[in-house]
């Protein structure tokens, strides 16, 4: 879609970690499908541009599975039905976000309950709302940020009691 906008990543370093990543998942036999380079152009010369970027057949001992990848770089795995995608999921030591794509909502709400991480999506991705909790599981992040939740983060209660 050309009307699609990509702003760069926030660093060079966090560029050089999704190249990494890439070229450790090409190595291992990955195939990219989109992306996978920088893009050229007077417009692109400023920044930590990377474009966005697909790839599949990576073996899951590759870095793009087993870290996080804050960037434009998106591993798709094929499994044989939903117990596997769950399986594979849950597996990860990560669980900040994860997305559910069906037009069956019972096999949507087996996702939701489920899978192991601190927001889920049906049918979207990343859409947020100030109201909800977001923050994730397992080695993906610590506490909560939005809704109530983030005001327990940032109080410290005191009990106190005073006899007259």
């Amino acid at each position: 879609d050309a009307s699609a906008q990509m702003g760069p990543l926030h660093t060079e370093k966090q560029r050089a970690e999704i190249e990494a990543q890439l070229a450790d998942a090409v190595q291992r036999g990955g195939k990219v499908l989109a992306g996978g380079h920088r893009p050229r152009g007077d417009s692109f010369s400023r920044g930590y541009y990377f474009e966005p970027t697909v790839v599949v057949d990576v073996p899951e001992d590759a870095r793009v599975w087993t870290e996080e990848t804050f960037g434009p770089l998106l591993p798709i795995m094929r499994v044989k039905d939903l117990d596997e995608a769950i399986e594979k999921a849950n597996a990860s030591e990560f669980g900040l976000g994860s997305s559910i794509f069906t037009r069956d909502m019972a096999r949507a709400q087996r996702g939701i309950d489920e899978l192991e991480a601190g927001y889920t999506w049906v049918n979207a991705v990343q859409i947020a709302h100030d109201e909800l909790p977001f923050g994730g599981t397992k080695h993906s992040g610590y506490g909560k940020e939005h809704g109530t939740e983030v005001l327990d983060y940032y109080t410290e209660q005191k009990s106190v009691v005073v006899a007259v």
